[in-house]
């Protein structure tokens, strides 16, 4: 099972994807509460180390 099976048809983003942040660079989301643009995503930025987004306002851009 892959991690985005784990996560609900509507959740944008799942664990273990690649993302790319405007400011904080090129990173993987390692952790989620709630889904969708109302949830958070912890990321580990190569960079910044990790860091707590909320989705709606985060700018995240899915990488793979």
């Amino acid at each position: 099972i892959t991690a985005k099976a784990l996560q609900p048809d509507d959740a944008e983003f799942y664990l273990g994807q690649a993302v790319m942040h405007p400011k904080f660079g090129e990173g993987v989301i390692i952790d989620m509460e709630s889904g969708g643009k109302q949830g958070r995503v912890q990321v580990n930025f190569a960079s910044e180390g990790c860091k707590w987004l909320v989705t709606a306002y985060a700018r995240l851009e899915a990488l793979a």
